[in-house]
C-alpha cells in the first residue's frame, strides 16, 4: 500500500470547504484548422479509454486501527471523472470563472481522488482542458511530470495520452514504508531514526527563535512581523488571473546579474504587490513574507517531495537593486540550510508550521496566526511547442491551492519560452486580482530596465487567436456529463530551469 508523509496525511485530514487541497492545470489548445468534426468530442471518447495510473488509482481509505492510507482501486470506471462542458460564446474571463467554480469543491473520497473536464464552446474556438486533483496524492513537481508525459513535441503524434496515465517514481520512492507519523507512533528501529527528525526539526525552531531575536541567520519563525496585506474574509470562493513573462530573457538577464529566474520571479512580484498596496493605500513598513516549496530528493516520502519554507522579501522603500539582493539572500541561504537537514525533518516541520493556522481557523478565523503573504511556487515546465492529438497547446496554467496562513497564491509554469504565472486568491483578500497579474509584467519590464544587463531583444509574443467579433460570454456553462477517456505519446520536452523550487 502507498505511504503517505506527514504532509500528505494533513491535507487529507485537515481539509475543510474553505481550503480545499485540489490541485491541477488549466490547458488551452487550438484544434487543427484540418481537423474534420467536433474535436472535443472526438478527444474525450479516446480519453475514455485510457485507464489510470499511480497515483491517479488512488483512493482514500480510513481505518479504526490504522492511519489513513491510499490504496489502488483496480479496474475503476472512469467515466464519473471524465467529463464535457460546453459553453456559450464564452470569453477567456467567463472560461476562468467557470474553472474557479470547479476548483473550488471538495473532491469525493469514495473513489479516485481526481477529475477532468474538456471544454468547448470559447468564442476563439479553442478547447480547455481542465483536471483537478487532491493535493495530498501528488505534488506540483510530479504533477507537471504528468502533464509531460501527457503531451507530445511531434504534432504528427495522433496517439491520445491521459494526464491520468501515471507517473513513474524511483523504486526507492515506490516501494512501501512507513511513513514519518508512523514512525512517530511505532517502536523497535524505526524509534532512531524518528527521534533523529524529531531532534533535528527542534533544531530548526531553536535557529529560527534566534534569527527572530536577531541572534542568529537562519530561517525566519513562522507567525512574526507577517504584515495585513492580502487579508479579507476566509470563503471558499475563488479569484483568477494569469500573465506570462519572456523566459529566456529572464535567464539571460539573471546570468548577466548572477540571480536565478526565480529570484527575478519573486523580485518582479515583491514590485508588483508593493504597486498594488500603493493604489489601494495600504502602508506596510515590513517587508511581505513569502511561503515557497522547495524541492527535496526524489527518495522523499509519499506524493508529496516538498518542504514548504518562510521568507521575508524587501523592504517597501527599496530600490529594484536592493529588492533583488535581498531576495537573493534570503534565498541562498534557505537552499543552504537544507543541505544540513534531512527530509524528514523539513516535511515533518512544513506539517507542523501549517497545521497550526489551520486548527485554530477551524475554531476562530479571525484568530488563526498569518504564515505569510503569500505561496509561490515554481516548479519544471514544458520546452518546445507541445500537442494533444495533434492540437498546438498555448497554454498550460497553474491552478493551485490557497492554503491556511495566507489567503494568495502564484505558480509559474514554464511553457516554451514563456514563463506562465497563475494568480489565485480567496476574492475579498485580493480584489480585482487581474490588476496584479497585469502590475506583474509592468514590474518585469521595470525590473529589466533597471538592472540594465544587456539581454536578448525581447521575445514573440505567445500565439493567440485571431478576434473574431465580440460575443457576450455566458459565465454558466451549458454542462454534458458524459464521460470519457484518454491514450499515449511522445512526451513532451522538460524545460531545464536554474531553480529547484516546487509547486505546492
Amino acid at each position: 500500500m502507498p505511504a503517505l508523509s506527514a504532509i500528505d496525511l494533513a491535507m487529507f485530514l485537515l481539509e475543510t470547504p474553505a481550503r480545499p487541497f485540489n490541485i491541477g492545470p488549466l490547458v488551452l489548445l487550438r484544434p487543427p484548422e484540418s481537423f474534420k468534426g467536433n474535436f472535443a468530442d472526438k478527444l474525450h471518447a479516446k480519453l475514455l479509454k485510457r485507464p489510470p495510473g499511480p497515483p491517479f488509482n488512488y483512493r482514500f481509505k480510513q481505518s479504526l486501527t490504522h492511519l489513513p492510507s491510499v490504496e489502488p482501486m483496480t479496474d475503476p470506471d472512469i467515466r464519473a471523472h471524465v467529463h464535457r462542458l460546453t459553453l456559450k460564446n464564452a470569453t477567456m474571463d467567463a472560461l476562468l470563472k467557470e474553472v474557479c467554480a470547479l476548483h473550488e469543491t471538495q473532491l469525493d473520497r469514495s473513489g479516485l481522488l481526481w477529475q477532468f473536464y474538456v471544454i468547448d464552446g470559447l468564442a476563439d474556438g479553442r478547447v480547455a482542458l481542465y483536471g483537478k486533483a487532491h493535493h495530498g496524492i501528488i505534488d506540483g513537481r510530479t504533477f507537471v511530470k504528468a502533464v509531460m508525459l501527457w503531451l507530445t513535441d511531434d504534432p504528427k503524434d495522433k496517439v491520445v495520452r491521459a494526464l491520468w496515465d501515471g507517473v513513474p517514481r524511483s523504486s526507492s520512492a515506490t516501494r512501501e514504508r512507513a511513513d514519518m507519523v508512523q514512525q512517530l507512533l511505532s517502536a523497535g528501529s524505526q524509534v532512531t531514526g524518528a527521534l533523529l527528525s524529531a531532534a533535528g526539526l527542534y533544531g530548526m525552531f531553536a535557529q529560527q527563535g534566534l534569527r527572530a531575536l536577531s541572534l542568529g541567520k537562519e530561517l525566519s519563525l513562522p507567525y512574526l512581523r507577517v504584515s495585513s496585506a492580502f487579508d479579507g474574509a476566509l470563503s471558499p470562493k475563488r479569484s483568477y488571473a494569469y500573465c506570462t513573462l519572456p523566459l529566456t530573457e529572464m535567464k539571460s538577464l539573471g546570468k548577466a546579474r548572477g540571480a536565478t529566474v526565480n529570484d527575478l520571479l519573486l523580485t518582479a512580484l515583491d514590485m508588483a504587490m508593493q504597486q498594488y498596496l500603493r493604489k489601494r493605500g495600504g502602508t506596510h513598513k515590513e517587508p511581505l513574507v513569502a511561503d515557497m516549496p522547495v524541492a527535496l530528493a526524489e527518495d522523499a516520502k509519499g506524493g508529496n517531495q516538498i518542504a514548504v519554507l518562510q521568507f521575508p522579501l524587501g523592504k517597501a522603500g527599496a530600490s529594484v537593486a536592493e529588492r533583488l539582493a535581498a531576495i537573493r539572500a534570503e534565498t541562498s541561504q534557505l537552499k543552504e540550510q537544507l543541505k544540513t537537514l534531512s527530509s524528514d525533518t523539513v516535511m515533518l516541520y512544513t506539517t507542523i508550521v501549517h497545521a497550526v493556522p489551520l486548527l485554530m481557523e477551524m475554531v476562530a478565523a479571525q484568530a488563526a496566526p498569518r504564515l505569510s503573504n503569500l505561496m509561490v511556487s515554481n516548479p519544471f515546465g514544458l520546452a518546445g511547442q507541445p500537442y494533444l492529438m495533434g492540437a498546438a497547446i498555448e497554454l498550460v496554467l497553474p491552478v493551485s491551492v490557497v492554503a491556511a496562513g495566507h489567503k494568495l497564491n502564484v505558480t509559474a509554469v514554464s511553457l516554451g519560452e514563456r514563463l506562465q504565472l497563475g494568480f489565485l486568491a480567496m476574492p475579498e483578500a485580493v480584489p480585482h486580482i487581474e490588476e496584479l497579474a497585469r502590475f506583474t509584467e509592468q514590474a518585469y519590464v521595470e525590473l529589466r530596465d533597471a538592472l540594465g544587463a544587456s539581454v536578448p531583444a525581447a521575445e514573440p509574443a505567445p500565439i493567440r487567436a485571431p478576434r473574431r467579433k465580440s460575443a457576450e460570454a455566458s459565465p454558466k456553462a451549458q454542462r454534458k456529463t458524459i464521460a470519457k477517456a484518454p491514450a499515449a505519446r511522445k512526451r513532451a520536452t522538460p524545460a531545464k530551469r536554474s531553480t529547484r523550487p516546487a509547486s505546492a
